[in-house]
């Protein structure tokens, strides 16, 4: 049996060097280039003759926008809708990454620590860019609110930071692992299925392991988008707190 492992190793596709730098495509590089194009082909065919009679294509972008935008404006406030943008093109990026890592032979780009931390990240600094924005140095108040005891103070001021900085380790680490372990289960179970079947061809047991991994196949396809939702309702609140300070200051 193949090693579950495997299919999340990194491997170079095209050499690239300049300047001393590393600018190799790799498989995780090209997959998420893949995503990119099949997202920009999918809407702009699907935007192409706007019409009051919608096409399949225009019902299902519309419907996504709707889906989207609610879960913007719960998360986020009105306000918050000047996030869209973003979330709405990190949740189909997210999503559709997770997707094609369940195909045959494909490499999850997502169940890798650097890019799901990277996303995070990126998260991160833009919550504390935004909170400046709107509020100035002031933004830093709610890591010492008023009316603490002068004791407490010190000890309030290092969990709160802890927390904060922890915000992109988890949000990150939450989808690398659930991406991991779902695809290394399913793998498991797969080649657990060909051994069997391999075994007692003609007995009526050899059919169940591989309705067990179609089964699984379904459940983490359901993971793929949760996942992908997970990430980006935290992202909409930590970038709403940001800027509920504003409205609150």
């Amino acid at each position: 049996m193949l090693d579950p492992m495997s299919s999340f190793e990194v491997k170079n596709i095209i050499p690239l060097h300049f300047l001393g730098l590393d600018l190799s495509i790799t498989n995780s590089s090209l997959y998420m280039m893949l995503v990119v194009g099949i997202v920009l082909a999918f809407f702009s065919i699907g935007t192409k003759n706007v019409s009051l009679v919608p096409s399949k294509a225009q019902c299902i972008i519309e419907k996504m926008f709707f889906f989207m935008g609610d879960i913007v404006k719960t998360n986020a406030g009105d306000n918050g809708i000047r996030l869209f943008p973003y979330m709405f093109a990190l949740f189909l990026f997210i999503c559709l990454g997770n997707m094609i890592g369940l195909l045959p032979f494909a490499f999850s780009f997502t169940s890798q620590l650097v890019v799901t931390f990277g996303m995070a990240f990126i998260v991160f600094v833009s919550s504390i860019i935004i909170g400046i924005r709107c509020n100035g140095i002031h933004y830093f108040r709610h890591f010492c609110p008023s009316g603490l005891p002068s004791y407490i103070i010190p000890f309030f001021v290092i969990v709160e930071l802890m927390s904060f900085a922890f915000r992109p380790v988890s949000l990150g680490i939450r989808l690398f692992a659930n991406i991991v372990a779902g695809h290394v289960m399913i793998k498991i179970i797969a080649g657990f299925a060909v051994s069997f079947v391999s075994v007692a061809a003609l007995s009526g047991f050899a059919i169940l392991p591989i309705a067990l991994d179609i089964l699984l196949n379904i459940f983490k396809l359901g993971v793929c988008v949760l996942q992908a939702y997970v990430f980006v309702v935290l992202s909409c609140m930590y970038l709403a707190e940001s800027m509920a300070a504003h409205d609150e200051h």
